[in-house]
């Protein structure tokens, strides 16, 4: 008596209408291997089946929806749960004043609470390095994250997570640039566990098209400070 194959995983994406799944269906070599790409409110309908590798590319800022969210895939019977989380997560140790980080930190904790779930952090998505903001980045190519989702591997997290992003720095625009990122990095690290404080000179520095603010600034700090 022979055992019966397993069937192929069929590979999904949760997220049609994110940024990245915009920038990533474009890639040739997903053409053919992602199955369906759907939407959060696709969820209640959708026929799953033990064969699925779902990677989530979907976020609210409603932990309530993310928790419903989980629940859901976890309860379909699904292969596999790619919980796609950010690099910012990092922040969220430190502090809780921003808000996506926080969120996001709350959802790959739940995500992981999942049997058949694993966590891929991303840095910064990006083509082009001018799409980064200035200095030190912690970033992510988009055809990394495209190869990765053809080859999958899980070293880290005692094989149940990746670290896909590495350091990648843009020039300043001018030594002024540069100066004033300085001065803002010290005294958001001089912050502690209340960088919102600085919530009004991050609206000035987003006036003049400087983004290297905020939890963007505070992340790339500590996982550099963190790697170096």
């Amino acid at each position: 008596m022979t055992t019966a194959s397993p069937l192929p995983t069929r590979e999904l994406v949760l997220g049609r209408g994110s940024t990245v799944w915009r920038r990533l269906s474009v890639e040739p070599s997903l053409a053919g291997r992602v199955g369906a790409a759907i939407g959060h409110h696709d969820l209640a309908t959708f026929e799953f089946t033990p064969a699925d590798r779902v990677w989530v590319l979907s976020y609210s800022r409603d932990p309530r929806e993310n928790s419903a969210m989980l629940q859901r895939l976890g309860a379909a019977g699904v292969r596999e749960i790619v919980y796609v989380s950010s690099a910012s997560t990092i922040v969220a140790q430190r502090t809780r004043c921003y808000e996506y980080p926080r969120v996001k930190l709350q959802a790959e904790q739940e995500a992981l609470a999942l049997p058949q779930a694993k966590l891929l952090t991303i840095g910064l998505m990006h083509d082009s390095v001018d799409e980064l903001p200035a200095g030190t980045n912690i970033a992510t190519r988009y055809g990394e994250l495209a190869a990765f989702m053809l080859q999958p591997d899980w070293p880290d997290s005692g094989g149940r997570g990746k670290r896909l992003f590495h350091v990648e720095r843009r020039p300043f625009g001018g030594a002024i640039e540069r100066a004033a990122c300085g001065i803002y990095t010290s005294l958001l690290m001089a912050a502690g566990s209340r960088p919102c404080l600085l919530r009004p000179i991050d609206l000035i520095l987003r006036l003049l098209g400087w983004r290297w603010y905020g939890y963007t600034c505070l992340s790339n700090r500590l996982w550099t400070s963190k790697t170096s």
